[in-house]
């Protein structure tokens, strides 16, 4: 299910799987097409992705829709807050207990651990989204 999205290209506030998304474009993608839950863009928001800080303000204050869920008790669609640097600023979203669908800055999105490897020590929290 998760597996067509892999491989869509990074692209800086991008909300398009044919350009390419950025974190947060991958997760409204999926919530979109797999829930159709239609999640706001916030693209306008920003200048880049990388300006860390005010990536972790509207990331931090976006996530008002969504409930904190504990660790071990995270699902597929349930999104994976992130540090990169200091700030938590990164997001993904579940596939199955452990794994994550993510994109990130000069790569492809892809689904990798989160338990272990080198998004462990990264994970700031788990989210899920309304009722979905």
């Amino acid at each position: 299910m998760f597996d067509r999205f892999v491989g869509i290209p990074y692209l800086d506030k991008g909300r398009d799987p044919a350009t390419g998304v950025d974190c947060w474009g991958l997760v409204a993608l999926v919530m979109r097409e797999l829930r159709g839950i239609d999640l706001p863009s916030y693209a306008e928001q920003y200048v880049t992705a990388a300006d860390r800080a005010a990536m972790a303000r509207l990331i931090a204050g976006r996530l008002d829709a969504w409930s904190m869920i504990a660790e071990g008790q995270e699902q597929p669609f349930d999104g994976v807050l992130m540090r990169e640097g200091r700030f938590p600023r990164h997001i993904g979203i579940v596939t199955s207990p452990g794994r994550l669908l993510h994109v990130s800055k000069g790569m492809t999105s892809r689904i990798e651990r989160y338990r272990s490897g080198s998004l462990a020590n990264r994970v700031v929290g788990f989210y899920r989204y309304g009722n979905a």
